[in-house]
């Protein structure tokens, strides 16, 4: 049960993360002065990826610790 609930949160912070990145390019390219018909991410925008980074790293890590004792637990069972 742990090891779910830790999959989920890992989830939820990789997913809250990558909103939290589109919405700020999204933010961004609304705020150009020519106007803004379609944005990209800009994955070479290292000053705001440098405070997005370790949180998606973080959630992963989080995802990636519940995935390995679920499987741990089966295999041991």
């Amino acid at each position: 049960m742990k090891s779910s609930i830790l999959m989920i949160i890992g989830a939820i912070v990789v997913g809250a993360t990558f909103v939290g990145w589109w919405s700020l390019n999204a933010f961004a390219c609304g705020m150009n002065s020519t106007g803004c018909t379609g944005f990209s991410l800009a994955w070479d925008d290292w000053e705001a990826l440098q405070y997005f980074v370790p949180t998606f790293v973080i959630g992963a890590v989080v995802f990636i610790v519940g995935l390995w004792k679920t499987v741990s637990r089966s295999t041991r069972s």
